[in-house]
């Protein structure tokens, strides 16, 4: 189902888990199901979004940036809802107000399951509505070729029978159900797969998106050595300011924090427009690096501060780089 809610952890924004490989972090179960958001949704700070007023030609009409109450959603905008997971009795299951924000998505975009996409276009701003959702609709058929081994040196340490793990870059939930012989078997079938469902779908607020930016771009502000750049696998020790491009809101910063961010070039530590825009600098310079989303935080966003779809704006100064095993 992708994102609920950001963990309220002090974890820079930019540590992202670059590809959507099986990479699995232990949570004991807590009696609830919680979609959890991926890796790259681990934010700093919970900064409140300021929609500029604009206009976008769409059709043969003007429609304002900021939809108001009333104004209906259509495929394209930057939505934000709330909605309820029930039984078709109508117990509740889990909600992304029980979780504490709302999610973030753009609608048409495929980042949500059907039932929400499909039941999602042509509410309105302030409607709320249920909707019966079938599994192909929800979160699918339950399948045995989704019961697969791992070998426990790949788990986390305290893995037990019974133990959710949270699996690949959208943090899917998946259930160990047998250890034995140094193999976990996990069922990685959502724990509501093959449920016939009911959603109650809030529609809080509904965006136009700008225009996105079309490639990396990297503004030199002060100069460095000219000399000295980073490769793949070097460490590089930076300070840095991140902020929308649409409309220059701050959501986080090594700099207020008063501690320089490290990381490893080329490895996927980092968001792809840091690893390939740090590159591009020497050391001792400043810049400004304005990602376009696909090499931030694309479709998914990061949890409240960061919306799908963003274009992102870094000032970053390259204070350091230590060589890396292949420079030595």
């Amino acid at each position: 189902s992708g994102q609920m809610a950001a963990p309220r952890t002090t974890t820079s924004v930019l540590l992202a888990v670059a590809v959507a490989t099986a990479v699995l972090v232990c949570i004991r179960s807590s009696g609830h199901l919680a979609s959890a958001p991926s890796a790259s949704m681990r934010t700093a700070a919970r900064m409140p979004m300021v929609r500029g007023l604009g206009q976008r030609l769409r059709g043969c009409g003007h429609r304002s940036m900021l939809a108001r109450a009333g104004e209906v959603a259509e495929e394209g905008d930057r939505l934000k809802i709330h909605f309820k997971i029930l039984t078709p009795e109508g117990e509740e299951i889990t909600s992304t107000k029980a979780q504490g924000d709302p999610i973030m998505f753009t609608a048409g975009a495929g980042s949500m399951m059907p039932g929400i996409e499909k039941n999602i276009i042509g509410m309105k701003v302030g409607e709320t509505k249920m909707v019966d959702v079938a599994p192909a609709d929800g979160f699918g058929e339950a399948s045995d070729e989704n019961i697969v081994p791992i070998p426990m040196d790949k788990l986390p340490e305290g893995v037990e029978v019974g133990s959710i793990l949270r699996m690949g870059a959208q943090g899917l939930p998946v259930r160990v159900t047998a250890i034995a012989d140094g193999e976990a078997t996990v069922d990685i079938n959502h724990p509501l797969a093959g449920r016939d469902l009911k959603f109650e779908l809030e529609l809080i607020e509904a965006t136009v998106p700008p225009p996105g930016l079309k490639e990396l771009v990297v503004e030199q502000v002060e100069e460095g050595d000219k000399e000295t750049y980073p490769k793949m696998g070097d460490v590089v020790k930076v300070h840095y300011t991140g902020s929308l491009l649409e409309n220059g809101n701050v959501f986080d910063s090594s700099r207020e924090r008063g501690q320089p961010f490290t990381f490893t070039i080329g490895v996927g530590q980092v968001i792809r427009g840091w690893d390939e825009g740090v590159a591009k600098m020497s050391k001792g310079e400043r810049a400004i690096l304005k990602i376009p989303s696909e090499m931030g935080y694309g479709q998914m966003g990061a949890g409240a501060v960061i919306p799908p779809d963003s274009d992102l704006q870094f000032d970053v100064e390259l204070i350091d780089i230590t060589p890396g095993p292949s420079s030595s």
